[in-house]
């Protein structure tokens, strides 16, 4: 791979790149919150905003800190069969497909979740921790191994 990353790899650098600004915004408020109940004490107001902010401060933490350990690991193999698929809009800007397989939840590209149906056996190439696809082949339809099975 001479310096070409996959459409996968970018998704994964745009994930940081959006999320990593909004934890820092986070982390500031969060800040400013635990100062304010430092100096004027605690109230109803400021620990309900401190355990509203505390909480988003760690999903977005999570959020990074998966992205980041994807931007700087290798990509793993998973085959199984796929058990529900479903598209999801974030931040009113992107539309993601999301499939469930093997007790996992994987992000595809518009171009791979056209090719895949429940039931589908599936080979997927994907980051490990934040489950975006780089390539997904399917090895046999839903309707095929029941053909099989009977022939």
């Amino acid at each position: 791979m001479g310096g070409a990353r996959s459409s996968a790899w970018w998704a994964v650098l745009r994930s940081t790149l959006v999320f990593a600004p909004v934890l820092a915004v986070a982390l500031v408020a969060l800040g400013f919150i635990a100062q304010d109940m430092a100096d004027k004490g605690s109230s109803g107001g400021r620990v309900v905003a401190l355990v509203l902010i505390g909480s988003v401060v760690l999903l977005l933490t999570y959020q990074v800190v998966q992205s980041l350990r994807d931007l700087f690991s290798r990509t793993v193999e998973t085959v199984g069969v796929v058990d529900r698929c479903w598209t999801k809009n974030e931040f009113f800007l992107f539309r993601n497909t999301y499939i469930f397989v093997e007790r996992e939840v994987y992000r595809l590209s518009p171009e791979h979740a056209v090719k895949v149906d429940p039931g589908d056996s599936v080979r997927i190439v994907h980051y490990p921790h934040t489950g975006a696809v780089e390539t997904i082949e399917v090895v046999a339809r839903a309707g095929e191994e029941a053909e099989r099975a009977d022939g």
